[in-house]
């Protein structure tokens, strides 16, 4: 890497950061996300049919494909939280034949509520991936963890760790879960070498960033309300 850093860049070592101008931080989607996160399980029927609707309607636009997969693979764990909640929430039972056995009425109105948020958490976590590519994504979870420097938190080997996580992950698919834990673990015991070289678009925190998250936390607050 040339000793000369260019203008509106962060270099250091095997960490590059390039600065260039656009539009929305990802940094601010990902906050956006993670407020969306937080407020749904404030969401009742209504609330979660809209918000349904409204993140459905890209994905159909797009004809993406993995978002179904994604929730066909997380179908046993919603299933497992529709069933916790539905014998281990007292109410009136649905099939008063079973007795104690019976799930409860409102604990499958509280499990569907509770599956139903987890499914569309997922769907928004999808369209925060096609908004954000990897490098994108890596490059906001850099500038949302730089204030925890003062922590004693190194924002530059999060982001190159997670960059070699999911470097591992798509080049290494079809290995088992620990054999794949043990080569990422023996690949970040130590820091990279010059060899490994990641570079990451950081934009500018603009104007368009400060309306965003004030948009949505003025959607969010009414919604709760």
């Amino acid at each position: 890497m040339s000793s000369k850093c260019p203008p509106r860049s962060i270099c250091g070592g095997f960490f590059h950061l390039n600065v260039p101008d656009t539009k929305l931080n990802p940094a601010t989607k990902i906050l956006i996300w993670l407020g969306f996160a937080v407020s749904v399980q404030g969401f009742g029927f209504p609330l979660l049919a809209l918000a349904t609707a409204i993140s459905a309607l890209p994905l159909v636009a797009l004809r993406d494909s993995g978002t179904l997969i994604m929730l066909r693979r997380a179908r046993w764990l919603l299933l497992s939280l529709l069933l916790i909640y539905s014998y281990a929430t007292p109410g009136n039972p649905v099939l008063p034949a079973l007795g104690t056995f019976s799930p409860s009425l409102q604990g499958l109105q509280d499990g569907g509520l509770q599956a139903w948020r987890l499914a569309l958490l997922l769907v928004t976590l999808a369209l925060l991936l096609h908004a954000c590519p990897r490098e994108n994504l890596l490059s906001g979870i850099y500038t949302l963890l730089r204030p925890f420097r003062i922590m004693g938190l190194n924002p530059e080997r999060v982001a190159v760790r997670l960059w070699l996580t999911l470097r591992y992950a798509d080049q290494q698919p079809r290995k088992g879960i620990q054999a794949w834990w043990h080569e990422l673990r023996s690949s970040t015991d130590t820091v990279p070498d010059a060899v490994t070289h990641v570079s990451l678009e950081l934009p500018p925190f603009t104007w368009r960033d400060i309306t965003a998250l004030a948009v949505a936390t003025l959607l969010i607050g009414l919604a709760l309300w």
